[in-house]
């Protein structure tokens, strides 16, 4: 857990680089709403079964639950790739909406992370 705050502090400082400027392409927009609202609603569904699991009496973490996280990160990962792949293109625009997408995903998996573990009771 000690390098949650580090790497919160290094993913707010590469996302303040690769924020969108005034006049921001349509591209880029798409890339930046689809790499964050999947990763939100996987998010979101992996505290919803946790929810359910406790719900249900039983104070530890789901395996549901833990597998929507594991998810999460590889989407995190195919991001990144995606991001490179873009890049080797020469589609600047769209790598960094991508890039930019990928620092919202990487802060809902903190938080995720952080209620999954508070939900969980560990």
């Amino acid at each position: 857990m000690l390098f949650i705050i580090p790497l919160f502090i290094v993913v707010c400082v590469v996302a303040w680089l690769l924020r969108p400027q005034k006049d921001i392409a349509k591209p880029s927009k798409v890339a930046i709403l689809v790499t964050a609202v999947i990763s939100t609603v996987v998010a979101v569904a992996a505290v919803i079964f946790q929810l359910l699991h406790n719900a249900a009496g039983v104070v530890e973490v789901s395996d549901i639950s833990n597998t929507c996280f594991i998810i999460g990160l590889s989407l995190i990962g195919a991001y990144l790739l995606t991001s490179i792949v873009f890049v080797l293109m020469h589609k600047g625009k769209i790598a960094k909406g991508i890039g930019f997408g990928t620092c919202i995903a990487i802060v809902v998996s903190i938080v995720e992370l952080g209620l999954l573990e508070w939900l969980g009771g560990v």
